[in-house]
């Protein structure tokens, strides 16, 4: 082949290895594992009920090997039960931000956790707000019958979100078919 065709042609590839390269290293990329809660009983602060707990336990499993770094719950006592498993299993400590935080959580996701992946377990109403927050646009609604829903930002520091969107648990389900 000609050098004077050769030479650009290494010249150009060399640049975008380069160019990816520099992307990759200084473009960490961050994932929000989000999900709600699990079954809860009745009242105005519920625990979970036994299904509830035994969908916590799937949620540990399923993140067991995804590189967890950090947790974030609300105050609430449901949020705290569906983390516990996952949290003793990672060895960490859940944070707990109020539920009405969403501002500040996703901002401290954004600035303490970038280029991690993180646990959040929230609520029915609140997921999908942390969802947009985190710069993913037209978050779906989550109804309240659902506790299987497992939602996967990958958040590049600029530009780039992407959601994907999981069951877990299904069949710990105690609802009809």
């Amino acid at each position: 082949m000609n050098r004077k065709i050769l030479y650009p042609i290494i010249i150009v590839c060399g640049i975008i290895v380069i160019a990816c390269w520099y992307h990759w290293w200084f473009n960490p990329l961050t994932t929000i594992i989000l999900v709600r809660h699990a079954e809860k009983g009745p009242g105005q602060d519920p625990p979970l009920i036994e299904a509830g707990h035994k969908r916590a336990g799937a949620l540990a499993h399923a993140v067991s090997s995804a590189g967890v770094a950090a947790i974030f719950v609300s105050e609430a006592l449901r949020t705290q039960q569906t983390a516990d498993s996952a949290a003793a299993l990672l060895g960490l400590t859940p944070e707990i931000i109020p539920a009405n935080s969403v501002d500040e959580l996703a901002n401290r996701i954004k600035s303490d956790h970038q280029g991690e992946v993180v646990l959040v377990v929230g609520h029915s109403n609140t997921v999908p707000q942390i969802i947009e927050k985190l710069g993913v646009s037209s978050p779906p609604a989550l109804p309240e019958t659902e506790f299987d829903n497992m939602f996967i930002v990958h958040r590049h520091k600029y530009g780039l979100r992407e959601l994907t969107h999981l069951k877990y648990g299904k069949h710990l389900c105690p609802c009809s078919e």
